[in-house]
């Protein structure tokens, strides 16, 4: 079991570094060009694209919710890690095991809620036909970028915590993959 489920989590980790990362970068690229050519055509022409502030603002907003999966399956997520780091210190690794699986089933439970929940908006969005302010752009795919990027969160922290729950039990699986790496702060 632990090998199939460890090929599988690396076909998706693949996904996400390979395809959803540069995805997401590549649009935040597009964006940021977007942008600087807006203000170029603003202060030197005098003219902008009706849909421009809409296009770059819904478009980085897409761009990083996307990422967000990204951070997540390499756990390099910010987090605040002083009481962990004090029971680790303290000699309670069995609780910090426990507080990370509990963390990574609220994660689960969070991010499959907001993409199940998130998927019926998009389709009302699509039905009404629903605009960004600039009444040009359609607004559904922003939102299902971000209810894509949810249901992707909720996928990794499920095999995140899979990985918690048999490093209770003194089993390492994933070991290619991080067990911590958060941004301290």
């Amino acid at each position: 079991m632990d090998f199939v489920l460890d090929r599988l989590y690396r076909v998706i980790r693949f996904f996400l570094d390979w395809v959803v990362g540069y995805a997401a970068v590549a649009v935040m690229f597009l964006a940021t060009f977007l942008a600087m050519l807006e203000v170029f055509r603003r202060y030197v022409f005098g003219v902008v694209y009706p849909w421009g502030q809409d296009a770059v603002t819904y478009g980085l907003v897409a761009s990083v919710f996307l990422y967000f999966a990204v951070t997540q399956a390499k756990r390099s997520h910010l987090r605040v890690s002083f009481a962990i780091d004090m029971l680790e210190k303290a000699g309670m690794t069995r609780l910090v095991m426990f507080i990370r699986a509990l963390l990574s089933t609220l994660g689960v439970v969070l991010y499959g809620a907001l993409a199940w929940w998130g998927w019926p908006t998009v389709e009302r969005s699509m039905l009404m036909e629903r605009t960004t302010q600039s009444m040009v752009i359609q607004i559904w795919p922003f939102q299902l970028a971000l209810v894509i990027s949810f249901a992707l969160m909720a996928l990794v922290c499920l095999f995140q915590l899979y990985q918690d729950i048999r490093a209770m039990f003194g089993k390492t699986v994933f070991e290619w993959a991080p067990v911590e790496e958060g941004i301290d702060i």
